[in-house]
């Protein structure tokens, strides 16, 4: 029986959520025998991406993209396609107006299109929205949310009810041999309570509250708090605006993008978001992989993720005073080994990549059989061992 062909396409595999979890949902879909699974990244990527992390099991295209559109890619993709056949073609991010051509010649190919933010910040543009939510509307892409509240965004914003909820996953984390040498750095000798941001730098990241609350909670607590800032920079004027302000501050330290997240995940007392609006974060996914006590603003599907009291602790709202009030639940609770052990197996039974991946592939399954109008199009090798 031949194989069931699904390619999946994203701009680039720089450090960010969405290109992690593509490239985790790749690689544990291509532990099913019956598909082949192919990922397509527009853009060239460099040593810092995540295309090192790659099973060998998935066939990796790069059509080297430089920034901006480009019609000679749009085309190449188009003829790329036509030649592969793919029974599935999965797009993420700003590659979806890439496919535009081949979906007008291909009958017999599968759309999805993920949603992996706040609807109208995924697609701010009035003629792309427009373009995207006809292809929405005829059936022609399946739209897939990643979250109730993203969901909800999806249908306020195109007026449309037919999204596909798919909740994000990521594997089990690991430490590595570095972790040792981060905790002698980190928590021997430093202050008593370690915290840990992981995000890119930009403004719906509402790092510079973050900052405050910290800066805050050192000047009235006898405790005191280190806060590392993970991520690439993605809004320079922000970052040097965020430098200012911790000027001088030996407890706020930025760090960059960093590899091995789950030793710093590992060694802190908690994890920190205070963003704006998110989707589904894939780092807060990665703190409750480890146990790492999550303290997020309720905002996106955080408030989702986290049952307040029980799985991590939500502010009020993205207010200042109400953060640093969750913040000091978190840090000052009794209960913090129950905690972790709870977030653990909320983690393993939510958002573990098998659960994502084994969503998707039955979601392709059944339209690929009512397209063919039997189950012959695929069955599923195996089971999540997460109930």
């Amino acid at each position: 029986m031949p194989k069931i062909r699904i390619v999946q396409v994203i701009g680039s595999l720089s450090r960010g959520g969405a290109e992690r979890f593509v490239v985790d949902l790749c690689n544990e879909m291509a532990r099913n025998t019956r598909c082949e699974i192919y990922l397509v990244s527009l853009m060239d990527n460099g040593a810092e991406g995540f295309v090192k992390d790659l099973d060998p099991q998935v066939k990796y295209v790069s059509f080297s993209k430089k920034a901006g559109f480009s019609l000679k890619v749009f085309l190449k993709l188009t003829f790329w396609l036509r030649n592969l056949h793919p029974a599935v073609v999965h797009s993420h991010l700003n590659s979806s107006e890439y496919l535009f051509l081949y979906r007008l010649y291909s009958s017999r190919t599968l759309f999805f299109h993920t949603i992996h933010n706040v609807a109208r910040e995924e697609c701010p543009g009035f003629w792309l929205k427009n373009l995207r939510g006809i292809f929405y509307r005829f059936h022609k892409v399946k739209p897939v949310t990643i979250s109730e509240n993203g969901r909800e965004t999806y249908r306020t914003y195109y007026g449309l009810d037919n999204d596909i909820l798919i909740e994000n996953g990521r594997p089990s984390l690991k430490t590595t041999e570095y972790v040792e040498a981060l905790s002698d750095r980190y928590k021997k000798y430093g202050p008593n309570f370690l915290l840990l941001h992981i995000g890119r730098i930009s403004a719906e990241k509402n790092q510079e509250m973050l900052i405050k609350v910290v800066q805050k909670f050192n000047e009235n607590e006898e405790v005191k708090c280190k806060l590392l800032l993970i991520g690439e920079i993605q809004d320079r004027p922000l970052y040097m605006r965020l430098i200012k302000l911790a000027a001088g501050d030996p407890n706020i330290e930025f760090k960059g993008a960093q590899q091995h997240i789950a030793d710093y995940l590992s060694i802190a007392d908690a994890f920190c978001l205070s963003s704006f609006f998110e989707g589904m974060p894939i780092s807060l996914i990665e703190a409750m992989a480890v146990g790492c006590i999550p303290v997020c603003t309720p905002v996106g599907g955080m408030k989702e993720m986290i049952s307040d009291g029980i799985t991590g602790f939500l502010s009020e709202d993205t207010r200042m005073e109400s953060y640093e009030l969750a913040l000091k639940r978190a840090l000052y609770s009794h209960q913090k080994q129950a905690l972790k052990e709870r977030i653990i197996r909320h983690f393993e039974t939510h958002f573990h990549i098998e659960i994502s991946a084994i969503k998707h592939l039955k979601t392709y399954q059944q339209l690929l059989d009512q397209q063919e109008g039997s189950s012959s199009a695929f069955a599923l090798q195996y089971e999540s061992k997460f109930k």
